[in-house]
């Protein structure tokens, strides 16, 4: 990661540029979830908000005209 911008290297070329989160996922994706990479990049995935809503709780209500 550089700055905001997050790079991804496979291979020696690169893969991916731009958004550190999405870079991460990749590479977890890449490295098929290894623990050693997530132990990297756990205080970024921690501070990944949580949907806070489940789809049972999204019920909504018709408006009245």
């Amino acid at each position: 990661m550089d700055g905001n911008r997050g790079k991804l290297y496979v291979n020696g070329r690169l893969r991916f540029m731009g958004d550190p989160y999405v870079a991460i996922q990749m590479m977890l994706r890449f490295s098929e979830n290894h623990p050693d990479v997530k132990y990297m990049f756990r205080h970024q995935l921690a501070m990944r908000e949580k949907p806070r809503f489940t789809k049972s709780e999204k019920k909504t209500t018709p408006v009245q005209k």
